[in-house]
């Protein structure tokens, strides 16, 4: 089993941490016009961008005068592959990360799916994946085909605030290492709630 590093924060009002959070919707200083996956936990991945959207949530805490946690969480991804991703490997690992490690085919597949479902709804066409979209809820029924039903978790890129961010929605919640999670400062026992739980 591999597992891959994801992290979250989270604001809270008063003098202590909570003794329990559920993390839902998150406010990752995300634009006002990009919707975020509503059938999966979404999270902060790599080192793309999070460092940026850590440094704003002290600074939001600090002028606010509300308290900050942040979490780092870990996600088994089945066998981790050290090659891009191909369409035939889902089964095997269960983590895609768009773009980079994606092979032209999937690249190619998911903006022809993309844009499909653009269309339906008169939206104008994006190039997703391969830059960024605001309409990253339109992941939530790609996870729905095969064989992208596979994967525990898909990272892509966001527009946020502070640039270009790496986010990770996380479709399997027992994919979520719930015992290795650890929140700064440790008070607080962190849990995760999808937005929709029609899945």
């Amino acid at each position: 089993m591999s597992v891959i590093g994801a992290k979250t924060f989270f604001f809270y009002e008063g003098e202590r941490p909570p003794s329990k959070h559920t993390l839902k919707l998150p406010d990752y200083f995300q634009g006002a016009d990009v919707i975020l996956p509503r059938r999966g936990v979404t999270l902060l991945y790599g080192n793309k961008g999070p460092g940026s959207l850590i440094g704003a949530a002290v600074r939001r805490s600090a002028s606010n005068d509300i308290g900050v946690c942040f979490a780092d969480v870990k996600v088994d991804i089945g066998n981790w592959d050290a090659n891009k991703q191909n369409l035939d490997n889902f089964e095997n690992c269960r983590f895609l990360n768009l773009p980079l490690r994606a092979n032209k085919e999937i690249l190619d597949d998911i903006n022809r799916h993309w844009n499909r479902w653009l269309d339906q709804e008169c939206e104008p066409q994006e190039a997703f994946p391969r830059k960024p979209s605001k309409r990253m809820d339109l992941l939530d029924k790609l996870m729905c085909l095969e064989p992208y039903k596979h994967l525990n978790a898909v990272a892509y890129d966001i527009s946020t605030q502070f640039g270009i961010a790496k986010f990770v929605t996380v479709y399997k919640m027992e994919a979520i290492m719930q015992d290795e999670i650890n929140v700064i400062p440790p008070q607080t026992e962190l849990f995760f709630e999808c937005p929709r739980r029609d899945w």
